[in-house]
């Protein structure tokens, strides 16, 4: 019984602690789409917020400075985005894919001209308990026992959630992604709303990037994210553009890649280690699943990837 309970408990940890670098940059896309930006360039964004928080905090020591730089290079790239997109009115997709491009192709190129082939880690976030809570059978030591960025997703989901739906701000937000023509017309500036919306949605971005390295890896290496953007994206559609309905999604990716990894020692042990090349896709799998069944139906917003001009 007690196996089970520290086993369970153990697949609920990495379950939340996976589903966070997720939760980040789905939650900065719903943002950004609601002001109608599509950003594809999130999985390159989250590559460089990743190795620049990984290069910063090996030089510095300094675990802070690292989640510092990670944002900063969000919100540098999602400013280049905005510019080319917004001001430039360059199609969306395109713009995107090409962060994604400089994004993975620049990272692992500093990589590699900066550490070669030599194998380097990083003294990472330690999960800290929450005193009383961390205590709570099976639930307590998954949920209260985590590292101090799954805290702040606890925190800033909900209450950017709220802010979206109950805040002059989101109303502006989601005016420009429904009707960006009206939202001008009353004197919101969508200019600067789909500026500010793609900067802290690419922030989120290098923010998630860099908590799935200093947090979860403790080592930076090529394609770290394994597709991870992409999916935050996907799961924006699973979500509905609503932050709580996304962040659902993510547990879901989350919770299957912990039980994939559990399993894979299972099968290890029983001698059937080719098991483990197909536990891989299950928590892709399960997002395709999900997304097939819960977002039939979905209505993006009206203008989103459509560029706005004053006319």
């Amino acid at each position: 019984m007690i196996v089970l309970e520290q086993m369970a408990s153990s697949v609920i940890n990495l379950g939340i602690a996976m589903a966070t670098p997720l939760a980040l940059a789905s939650l900065g896309e719903v943002y950004s789409e609601r002001a109608g930006m599509i950003n594809l360039g999130i999985e390159g964004i989250m590559l460089m917020g990743a190795f620049l928080g990984f290069h910063f905090t090996y030089v510095t020591g300094n675990l802070l400075v690292g989640y510092l730089m990670g944002i900063a290079v969000g919100l540098a790239l999602g400013l280049l985005l905005a510019f080319m997109t917004v001001t430039l009115r360059v199609n969306q997709v395109i713009a995107g894919m090409g962060i994604y491009f400089f994004g993975f192709g620049l990272s692992d190129f500093l990589y590699k001209t900066l550490y070669g082939k030599e194998y380097v880690t990083i003294h990472k976030s330690i999960q800290i308990p929450i005193p009383g809570l961390s205590g709570i059978p099976v639930l307590g030591e998954g949920l209260f026992r985590q590292y101090p960025m799954v805290y702040l997703s606890y925190v800033l989901i909900p209450l950017m959630w709220y802010l979206l739906y109950n805040s002059r701000w989101g109303l502006w937000l989601r005016s420009v992604g429904e009707n960006p023509k009206a939202a001008d017309t009353m004197g919101v500036n969508v200019f600067r709303v789909k500026y500010l919306a793609l900067m802290l949605g690419s922030s989120l971005a290098g923010l998630a990037g860099a908590f799935l390295c200093l947090g979860i890896t403790g080592v930076f290496f090529e394609n770290l994210t394994f597709g991870m953007g992409f999916i935050a994206i996907g799961l924006v559609y699973f979500g509905k553009w609503d932050p709580l309905r996304a962040w659902a999604g993510t547990l879901i990716f989350g919770f299957t890649w912990s039980i994939s990894t559990t399993l894979q020692e299972f099968f290890i042990k029983a001698g059937y280690p080719g098991m483990t090349y197909f536990l891989l896709m299950l928590p892709y799998i399960a997002v395709i699943v999900a997304l097939i069944a819960v977002s039939r139906g979905a209505r993006a917003p009206k203008f989103l990837g459509i560029p706005y001009s004053r006319e």
